[in-house]
């Protein structure tokens, strides 16, 4: 959902490098920040405490983090382009798809149906939902599960490295349109494409099922 559907790692690279700044944690910089793309709370939460030393409140920070960001997000979100044209082409395909995100399921649901889209999906698995996040497979596999199709029949489109290895690890074709983070060699290797865009996607896809 972040960075695919929505342009929301946009919005929580500012918020937090905001926060960080008021704070005075200059600890916390572009590559503290890249780290944090696509990866859920629990492996943030041991990066920062890592950076900040035991004794500092990284729970504290998250919070001022989120806060920060739901005031950007309730001006600014906004939706990626192509993503209804994307939706149109696969329910005139006849394909189901559900959203795997390392976010609240509140905040998904908040996204999505302020975007007008919650009903375009099947399910919606978020943080609550698993015990391991991304780049955990466990995020994806239990996608597949609410779909009731196997891992190995589904398409995962996805924006940032950790989701890619998620993905993958679910035994899933992946198709990366990046975000924030641009795939190196490792990540490309994951992938059965990197596109530039959602068009690309459509394009993709309809070109697979004419064979």
């Amino acid at each position: 959902m972040d960075g695919l559907i929505f342009d929301t790692e946009a919005l929580y690279k500012e918020a937090l490098e905001a926060v960080a700044g008021e704070l005075g944690l200059g600890v916390i910089d572009a590559a503290a920040v890249r780290a944090t793309v696509g990866a859920p709370w629990p492996r943030m939460r041991v990066h920062f405490a890592q950076l900040l030393g035991a004794s500092f409140d990284v729970d504290e920070l998250r919070a001022q983090w989120i806060a920060r960001f739901d005031g950007l997000a309730h001006t600014r979100l906004a939706m990626k382009p192509g993503v209804i044209a994307l939706l149109d082409w696969l329910d005139g395909a006849g394909m189901a798809c559900a959203v795997a995100t390392g976010s609240r399921r509140a905040v998904a649901l908040r996204h999505l149906r302020g975007g007008g889209i919650l009903d375009r999906f099947r399910a919606v698995i978020a943080q609550e939902d698993c015990r391991a996040g991304k780049p955990s497979p466990e995020p994806f596999l239990r996608a597949a599960a609410a779909l009731g199709v196997d891992a190995a029949a589904c398409w995962a489109l996805e924006d940032s490295p950790h989701g890619v290895a998620s993905a993958e690890a679910a035994g899933m074709q992946v198709i990366m349109v990046p975000d924030l983070i641009a795939p190196d060699a490792a990540c490309r290797q994951l992938c059965t494409a990197v596109v530039a865009d959602l068009d690309a996607v459509i394009d993709m896809l309809k070109d697979t099922a004419s064979r």
